[in-house]
């Protein structure tokens, strides 16, 4: 810092602005318990889907996992259950939990129309101007 620091132009500061969302489609926030189970798994893995729409959604769990992409079961409520294509898009730890951002690649007819029933039977509330 020297004396003709004094006449430099400051930068002008901003605030950064919160979360901004860039979807054209946004997500539910459904922050629901879930199973999850890669297609040469034996068992389910916990987790807990945050939010979700039909391009994806985003995953919680204690335990970090391979990011594989690839096909899995998404189960919910002991009632629904989806087969589905993925790929994992990110990938953060927050407060302990290891939670990833996951795209759709290939969800069937039947599943897209059981992902609207669940939504509108278990979260209607949350659907807003979509129902």
């Amino acid at each position: 810092m020297g004396i003709f620091s004094f006449f430099q132009k400051k930068k002008n500061l901003t605030p950064k602005p919160g979360f901004i969302e860039k979807r054209l489609l946004p997500r539910w926030k459904i922050q629901t318990l879930a199973k999850i189970k890669w297609q040469d798994a034996k068992d389910y893995l916990a987790c807990e889907v945050i939010d979700l729409n039909m391009r994806g959604f985003c995953l919680s769990m204690t335990e970090k996992i391979p990011e594989i992409d690839g096909l899995v079961e998404l189960y919910f409520n002991d009632k629904y259950f989806f087969n589905i294509e993925i790929s994992f898009v990110w990938h953060k730890e927050i407060n302990g939990k290891q939670v990833y951002g996951i795209k759709f690649l290939k969800v069937r007819d039947s599943d897209k129309e059981k992902i609207y029933l669940m939504m509108k039977e278990n979260f209607a509330s949350r659907l807003g101007k979509f129902l």
